[in-house]
């Protein structure tokens, strides 16, 4: 009987082998099949040894009907040539990602798309350390949550919020790829990775995962060894590719750590980074064509260009620029989405060369890491950093909280911190995840998402500061009043300006170049409660300039200014 399965939701296939691979492992042994549709589509998908005998193909049907499909293997004649079929129905279930098909990206466009070519709206959550995260009991800092399991609880509760991305690295995982090599060692640890990455695409989750390992466990032996590279890529793909997944290659990997001051090898700079060979291995090995980004170092070191950063001069460090910048390194390595870390001022509406590199580039860039509420910032800046981001066209946010960012860290919690607007202190930093989830910031993230979803947010045109369209009261775009900090953006049709006001003032200023003598409706949003005030109307003077009204107290509030 054929296995039957539903669009896009992952079938697995089972194939003993001719022998027991778990002394030697499985490295001798290529094994893949080719899925054909009776539209014509053709899907070629790696499997992957599973431990012992046993083999894997798993694969996400993209259409309904019926797919034949072929395995072909080199090393074990028990799994070549082997042939069946698939029935396949309409994904029957409400989760978008299956209703509508995997994310991916568009030439042209600067935010990701479903197969079906909705937009998707990024909002990620930070789980670093994923897999210190109990999946089978709730953990030492569950509180009063009545939590069976620590994982699963955040998941649902992140869902009922409204994310929709979860971003994850290997950090603590129960297998070791950094050998370049898959043996039986790693199989129950990547068994369980499995149940990770099946329950977050069950509760509708896309997985913005990392491959393999932290950034400085590349060693130069590995690599020099591009086979054991094209290995393991192949390997991860045909392991986690049929779920709704980015691949977003290590941490901080573009473009050379940080000079690898954090301890790595110190044998790599972004001119021969070893995770632009990585990135080659699983586009070649990924029929679906996931987004695949590098994560990259903070901005002051990497940016696109190296525009905005630090390293702008430093040629023998790559001047700040991407390791994956030049457009053939982009079509070469499948590269087409960018993961900034990007902590943009919460005092003042500062430079916008950062934004401004990005927004040059044409591939998505979403604001991938910034500050984490309860280390570096609190529930302010966090709720911030999200439209700041959003209106300066990186068309994403990736939210992180104490105790979820990297779980059980003691990193930086030993010393208080400053964000330009509060003081996070020792005692702050150390609130566990069972009230970090909670944190009124998280809980505005729906906010966040129900005010850019009111509108077109995708067609939005950053302003970057423009003073022949806006100019803050007392001052210049250039030079604003003190306390005024804003960042803007417009869509044509219709004619809309967003603005959202973040400084400790009722300040806002003056739009330019409106239609003159038109009427314009002004609806404030409450960022912090998710109300939008009753409307208002405002009338641009004869030479296209409207005066916008002050905000309605000193807190951030975003506002939208329609031309009726």
């Amino acid at each position: 009987m054929p296995v039957s399965g539903e669009t896009w939701l992952p079938v697995d296939m089972v194939f003993e082998a001719s022998q027991d691979y778990d002394q030697s492992g499985a490295d001798t042994v290529t094994f893949d099949a080719v899925f054909k549709h009776k539209s014509g589509e053709e899907i070629s998908r790696p499997g992957f040894w599973d431990g012992g005998k046993t083999f894997r193909l798993r694969f996400a049907p993209t259409k309904p009907g019926r797919w034949e499909w072929t395995t072909r293997c080199v090393g074990d004649r028990a799994l070549d040539g082997r042939t069946g079929y698939l029935r396949i129905a309409p994904y029957s279930g409400t989760l978008e990602i299956f209703r509508r098909g995997f994310v991916k990206t568009v030439p042209g466009k600067k935010h990701f798309v479903y197969a079906d070519g909705t937009p998707f709206f990024y909002l990620g959550d930070t789980h670093w350390g994923l897999y210190k995260e109990e999946i089978d009991e709730p953990g030492p800092h569950a509180g009063e949550t009545l939590a069976l399991s620590h994982f699963k609880y955040i998941v649902n509760r992140r869902a009922e919020q409204g994310f929709t991305v979860y971003q994850t690295e290997p950090i603590g995982a129960k297998f070791n790829l950094a050998d370049g090599k898959v043996d039986a060692a790693d199989i129950p640890g990547l068994q369980l990775a499995d149940r990770y990455y099946r329950y977050l695409a069950d509760k509708g989750f896309v997985h913005a995962n990392a491959e393999f390992f932290f950034v400085s466990q590349m060693n130069p032996k590995l690599a020099a060894d591009t086979s054991a590279l094209e290995r393991i890529s192949r390997y991860w793909v045909a392991r986690f590719g049929a779920y709704p997944v980015m691949w977003t290659l290590a941490q901080e990997a573009d473009n050379d750590f940080y000079y690898d001051r954090h301890g790595g090898a110190n044998f790599y700079c972004a001119t021969n980074n070893p995770w632009v060979k990585v990135a080659e291995c699983i586009h070649r090995a990924d029929a679906y064509r996931h987004p695949l980004t590098a994560h990259q170092e903070n901005t002051s070191h990497t940016t696109v260009t190296g525009s905005g950063t630090s390293d702008q001069k430093n040629a023998d460090r790559f001047g700040g620029r991407s390791a994956f910048a030049d457009p053939e390194v982009a079509a070469r390595t499948g590269h087409n989405w960018w993961g900034v870390q990007w902590s943009p001022s919460l005092t003042s509406s500062g430079s916008s060369a950062v934004p401004r590199d990005y927004w040059a580039d044409p591939r998505p860039a979403v604001n991938y890491e910034g500050r984490y509420c309860y280390l570096w910032t609190k529930d302010f800046g966090a709720r911030a950093q999200g439209y700041i981001s959003f209106l300066n066209g990186l068309f994403g946010y990736g939210y992180g909280a104490i105790d979820i960012w990297l779980y059980q860290s003691t990193y930086d919690v030993n010393r208080d911190s400053r964000d330009g607007v509060e003081t996070i202190t020792k005692a702050d930093k150390l609130v566990p995840w069972s009230q970090a989830v909670e944190f009124p910031s998280a809980l505005q993230m729906a906010h966040l998402k129900s005010f850019f979803t009111s509108f077109e947010w995708w067609d939005l045109k950053p302003g970057f500061g423009d003073e022949k369209r806006f100019t803050p009261h007392s001052g210049t775009a250039r030079t604003p009043a003190p306390g005024i900090a804003y960042a803007f953006a417009s869509l044509k049709e219709p004619n809309r300006d967003i603005f959202y006001f973040y400084g400790k003032s009722l300040l806002t200023g003056t739009i330019h170049a409106l239609t003159p003598e038109r009427s314009h409706t002004i609806r404030w949003f409450n960022t912090r409660s998710g109300e939008w005030k009753e409307d208002a109307v405002a009338l641009s003077d004869k030479n296209g300039n409207l005066v916008l009204p002050s905000k309605p107290d000193e807190l951030d509030w975003a506002l939208v200014l329609t031309e009726q």
